[in-house]
């Protein structure tokens, strides 16, 4: 298990409150899941989760690989950008050059073949973050106590559930219910899917693999916590619901609070 300590970061009058979980699960001989939060020097401030796929070991190098290049091409320009088209074509442009890396390196030894990762991103920037998503992890705008998923899956089992050959009851049973349709760095072109959400006092943005929502229902579960628990607790408490219902897969979750100066010292303790 691989946890990381609560962040509090300020940005323009408010703050972001970070942690995350990274397990390899209950069977995985290692964790091909990589995620990274930003360190908050910045006005925007970041997360991001990938899962990567791919045998030898490809998975977890194509996982890590992405996340390092989006974060150092992001924080070497968030500090320049100052409209939303920069934010988001920066945004754009530095998943599409991961993309490129990682297709030529799963070219470039048989050993590779068929690497890829699932990426989702989350930009914090003033009173709005910004998503960017491929594959099967998820982003979740938490709230109150109510679960939206912002992103929608590229999956076999999201095809059929839109065509209706499947129920949502039968996605979590399906054989082939791990089988993505659209990943980064499987194809030279690439087909990001980009959202856009506006920020309230006390939301939780939550990004996750499938290691989680495979075995916790998110939108039940936040019906139960309480309203100011610490992202710590949340993250683990989240993590240890999937080890606990089988977690067979590994389990990533990175989670962030948007929350006013005043509250600081409310949200901080829980």
């Amino acid at each position: 298990m691989w946890t990381v300590e609560n962040r509090l970061f300020k940005i323009r009058g408010a703050s972001v409150e970070y942690s995350a979980f990274s397990h390899k699960g209950l069977q995985r001989k290692s964790n091909e899941d990589y995620y990274y939060i930003s360190d908050g020097s910045q006005d925007s401030v970041f997360m991001i989760v990938a899962d990567g796929m791919g045998g030898h070991n490809a998975g977890e190098l194509a996982s890590k690989l992405a996340v390092e290049h989006v974060a150092a091409y992001l924080n070497s320009k968030i500090g320049e950008l100052i409209s939303t088209n920069e934010l988001v074509s920066s945004l754009m442009t530095s998943i599409e050059e991961a993309n490129e890396q990682v297709y030529h390196l799963s070219q470039s030894k048989p050993q590779f073949s068929g690497m890829g990762t699932t990426f989702t991103i989350a930009v914090f920037h003033e009173k709005n973050f910004y998503v960017a998503h491929v594959g099967d992890s998820r982003c979740y705008l938490i709230r109150k106590e109510n679960a939206r998923q912002i992103t929608r899956d590229h999956s076999l089992v999201q095809e059929l559930l839109d065509n209706g050959s499947i129920t949502e009851e039968q996605m979590g049973l399906h054989p082939k219910r791990n089988i993505i349709t659209r990943a980064l760095g499987t194809d030279d072109n690439l087909k990001i899917d980009c959202f856009e959400e506006t920020l309230k006092i006390g939301d939780i943005v939550l990004l996750c693999s499938d290691g989680l929502t495979n075995y916790v229902n998110l939108e039940e579960c936040f019906k139960e916590l309480p309203r100011n628990i610490a992202m710590d607790e949340l993250v683990q408490l989240l993590g240890n619901k999937a080890l606990d219902a089988g977690g067979a897969d590994d389990i990533t979750i990175t989670a962030a609070r948007y929350t006013s100066q005043r509250n600081r010292g409310e949200i901080l303790a829980g």
